[in-house]
């Protein structure tokens, strides 16, 4: 529809506001419960009272609904691990160095697990109930993004004569799936943040741990 005021031309949007953040919390509800395959726009549409006719109107496609939930706090949380990636800077002492390979320092991890909790539902959609979607492959961009991170920082160690030797990329990309399967568990599982926060940096000693072994100069 497009009405005019003051000469100028105005395109008037057919929405409702509430209707939109009705049909997006069902959408939430169902994708959580069912997953994203078995999750139907007509069951959406009925649950909320409407048409599937007037759901389109808001939300062009089952995708598009799933889009909306996750998209913008996915993007943050591939943001904030490329500017730790990019933070990571060489330094002559190879054991500061190692708390910051690739689980992080202990205060990047609590931001991590604080974040997810800040969006718990959003990632618990993309860890058990995006396949079918985009974001099925969403936790192997992270691990690419820490994997490229830790052997670049390796191989700037070893030319920068700080490191005799280096690490095999495959291990390094095992070792960060690893990491990586331990932290979408406690999403997996439900934990509450605080067992949440304390498995996480009993993880990331863990994996310290293993780094400085891994590192030693043989």
């Amino acid at each position: 529809m497009i009405i005019y005021i003051n000469e100028r031309e105005v395109v008037m949007r057919p929405s409702n506001d509430a209707l939109a953040e009705a049909i997006l919390e069902q959408a939430k509800k169902d994708f959580l419960h069912k997953g994203y395959r078995k999750t139907s726009v007509r069951g959406i549409a009925a649950a909320v009272d409407v048409t599937t006719g007037a759901l389109y109107r808001y939300y062009a496609s089952k995708e598009a609904l799933f889009d909306a939930i996750v998209e913008d706090p996915a993007q943050e949380l591939l943001d904030l691990f490329e500017s730790y990636a990019e933070s990571n800077v060489p330094c002559d002492d190879t054991g500061a160095v190692l708390s910051d390979l690739p689980y992080r320092s202990t205060d990047h991890m609590k931001k991590l697990v604080a974040y997810i909790y800040e969006h718990y539902d959003v990632f618990k959609l993309i860890a058990s109930c995006a396949e079918g979607t985009k974001y099925a492959h969403y936790v192997e961009r992270l691990i690419a993004i820490e994997t490229v991170s830790a052997i670049d920082l390796i191989e700037e160690l070893v030319c920068a004569g700080k490191l005799t030797h280096s690490i095999d990329d495959m291990f390094i990309h095992m070792i960060i799936t690893s990491m990586f399967t331990g932290i979408f568990e406690i999403i997996a599982h439900d934990e509450p943040i605080d067992d949440a926060v304390a498995h996480i940096e009993s993880l990331q000693r863990f994996y310290a741990a293993g780094w400085r072994e891994m590192l030693k100069e043989s």
